[in-house]
């Protein structure tokens, strides 16, 4: 799929999921080195910026979440910077990125904003705006860490496993994203494209890259400890229940003992007074243990 958008003397084309043909025209629209279009060939690459005859290359890692799979992924990314021209190209969708292109479709002004006459300071604004969302996403992440962490001190421990489980899961994948782009934009290759005003706005994205980490470590942080305060907790809990039932069998088992012999209804020569003794010491057992898992679950809920 290719969608095409000029403004200000800029051309920005946009390949998504491309076939064979789209591929080959997009290597031949970038003008690619044999090396360079075999690592754009390939959908997994780690982030870099590359320098070639006539074009910048760039990889970044879009940071993108599976509500089915409730896990997060990096999507590559591939930015080919040309005089008077930004080619883009990316194997899966990346919601965020079609927002862009429509918000300039429909709002002309919008894209005049942006789209200048310099394409690498247009490259570096949609970065910008790919990190803007990607923040987003992390102040709902951190919502939900705190929703997990009042609901552990609400006594559900037991039902907090799994999304504790599922919050550690998504901190860390987005880790793994954004790690290896902490040091990507804090210096460009020297070029025709590169000048002062680029190097302002590489130095944006790089401090962008910077916050986004230090807020990933605090909330790595945050969801470690809460796992270790929410088993903490579960185990007092379930120390608790075994304690209960430990008192409960030193009182069970030596009453059965002395009353199986002697008070048993199915005993040789049993009377009424045995009938009734086991039914009471049995009616006792069982209050006991009904007392014990009220008292439980009470403390549970308090």
């Amino acid at each position: 799929m290719k969608h095409t958008l000029s403004s200000k003397g800029l051309t920005w084309t946009n390949v998504q999921s491309p076939t064979v043909e789209e591929l080959a025209e997009f290597i031949r629209e970038g003008s690619l080195t044999v090396n360079d279009a075999e690592f754009v060939a390939q959908k997994y690459q780690r982030p870099c910026v590359t320098l070639g005859t006539g074009y910048l290359l760039v990889l970044i890692q879009v940071p993108v979440f599976d509500r089915t799979l409730r896990l997060t992924k990096g999507v590559p990314l591939f930015f080919i910077v040309k005089d008077k021209q930004v080619l883009s190209l990316h194997y899966e969708a990346i919601v965020v990125l079609d927002k862009i292109r429509h918000d300039f479709e429909t709002t002309p002004d919008k894209a005049q904003e942006y789209m200048g006459d310099q394409p690498l300071a247009f490259t570096l604004d949609l970065v910008a705006l790919l990190n803007d969302s990607a923040f987003n996403k992390l102040e709902r992440l951190s919502k939900h860490i705190d929703i997990a962490e009042d609901a552990v001190f609400q006594g559900n421990e037991g039902k907090m496993v799994e999304e504790i489980s599922y919050l550690s899961r998504d901190v860390m994948d987005f880790r793994k994203v954004v790690r290896p782009q902490t040091s990507l934009f804090a210096n460009l290759p020297p070029g025709v494209l590169v000048n002062s005003e680029i190097e302002v706005r590489c130095q944006r994205v790089h401090g962008q890259l910077l916050r986004m980490w230090e807020m990933l470590e605090s909330l790595f942080e945050s969801t470690k400890e809460l796992s270790a305060t929410n088993f903490t907790l579960l185990q007092h809990k379930q120390n608790e229940l075994l304690r209960l039932f430990t008192i409960y069998s030193i009182v069970v088992i030596p009453m059965l003992i002395l009353t199986d012999p002697y008070f048993s209804p199915n005993a040789v020569g049993e009377r009424t007074i045995d009938k009734v003794v086991f039914w009471v010491v049995l009616g006792t057992l069982i209050i006991t243990l009904t007392y014990i898992f009220w008292r439980f679950k009470r403390k549970n809920s308090a």
